[in-house]
This record gives structure tokens, C-alpha cells and sequence, in this order.
């Protein structure tokens, strides 16, 4: 009797340590979300997406509006329309006016909902702006010279590609940041009275922007 009981005593340790093992190799189970299940929330929070540039209503101020239309989990393609509203005329080549067409591709992972994560994309410019600029003159007879300023309108033409980030709630609302920078292919050479002015060759993309998909 007495070498049963020592028997069962062994046994009870034996089944608590094994268990004790078993709960040390319990991992953490991530929920991975099937292609299926992805659609099925891209779909419930809808396929457009209106969003404003947070800097550029501080920075100047300006009106930044986008519209995206995101066509499935990971392509979509938009278009970005500014409006300066400062009425100073700048020193810099500063848009007044702008259309920005863009095409995106989204690297997300499962656990996105689509067109949310990290993406790349590719966009055009038109742009038109007024510029001041200064001209100097020198009198070579009377030694004389003076500084004169005048004014610039210009159209612009780029090219570019940007990458970014955006976030996307069960809302809907997003949030994204993104930066890029783009060529221009037009004439960057503006004639003026004493040789000519020229304008940056490069423009930059980019902000914070708030929106929502619907």
C-alpha cells in the first residue's frame, strides 16, 4: 500500500511538470487575415476616398484637396487640386494653381484592409503660378545702375514618382504622409529685359493629409 501511494504521488509530479512544459511552448497566434476576408472589408469601407492637406492650409494658406479611387486592395489612382489663396506674390516658384494626377500601388500585409499600408506611385503636373522677380540694370556711360523688380506668369509640365504611408481605421477615416519629388519638361528659361530667369528644374510632392473613404 505504502509503495502505491509513493506510485501515485510520482505520477501526480510527473503529469504537473509535463504540463507545466506544454504551457511554456504555448505561442502567440497571430489572426492572418485570408485575400477573402481583405475584400471583404475593403469593401464595407467603400472604394472613394476624399482627403485634405493638413500644411499647406497653415503653410500659406492653400487648399489641397484629393480624390482617390482605389480600384482593388493594392492599385488605385486619383488626382490632387490646388488652390493658392495668399495673395502675395512670391520671390519663389510657388504654384498658384495645380492639377496632379496619380496612379498608386499598395504593399500592404495581411493584416491591412487594403489600400492602406505602405505605397509607391507615379504622377504629372500642371501647374501655373505668377513670380516676382528683381532685374538689375547698369548705365555703362554714366556708371549709374538701379534694381528694377517685374513679375512672371508661367505653366508648368512634371514628371515624378513619391512613396508614403496611410492608415485606415474601421471608420474609415485615413490618415497618410508621403513625399516625392518630380521633373519639369518644359522650358525652365524665361526671357526677361537683361538675359534670362530660371525656375528650379525639380518640384516636390508631398504632406499630411486627413480624409475619408467611403
Amino acid at each position: 500500500m505504502y509503495k502505491l501511494i509513493i506510485m501515485k504521488k510520482v505520477f501526480l509530479l510527473l503529469l504537473a511538470f509535463s504540463n507545466f512544459l506544454i504551457a511554456q511552448e504555448v505561442q502567440k497566434v497571430e489572426v492572418v487575415r485570408t485575400d477573402d476576408q481583405i475584400s471583404n472589408l475593403f469593401d464595407e469601407l467603400g472604394t472613394n476616398e476624399i482627403k485634405l492637406d493638413l500644411i499647406d492650409i497653415i503653410a500659406y494658406p492653400a487648399f489641397n484637396v484629393t480624390y482617390e479611387k482605389i480600384k482593388n486592395p493594392y492599385n488605385s489612382f486619383g488626382a490632387s487640386l490646388f488652390i493658392n489663396f495668399s495673395s502675395e506674390i512670391n520671390t519663389d516658384w510657388v504654384d498658384n494653381f495645380s492639377l496632379t494626377p496619380f496612379y498608386r500601388f499598395y504593399f500592404f500585409n495581411k493584416k491591412d484592409y487594403g489600400g492602406a499600408g505602405f505605397f509607391a506611385e507615379v504622377f504629372s503636373k500642371f501647374s501655373s503660378g505668377r513670380t516676382e522677380y528683381n532685374i538689375y540694370y547698369e548705365d555703362q556711360p554714366s556708371g549709374f545702375s538701379r534694381w528694377e523688380s517685374d513679375t512672371i506668369n508661367q505653366f508648368d509640365i512634371a514628371l515624378g514618382a513619391s512613396i508614403g504611408q496611410k492608415w485606415v481605421n474601421k471608420m474609415g477615416w485615413t490618415f497618410e504622409v508621403n513625399f516625392g519629388v518630380g521633373r519639369f519638361i518644359t522650358n525652365n528659361q524665361t526671357d526677361d529685359y537683361n538675359g534670362y530667369y530660371n525656375r528650379p528644374e525639380a518640384t516636390v510632392k508631398g504632406g499630411l493629409s486627413i480624409g475619408k473613404r467611403f
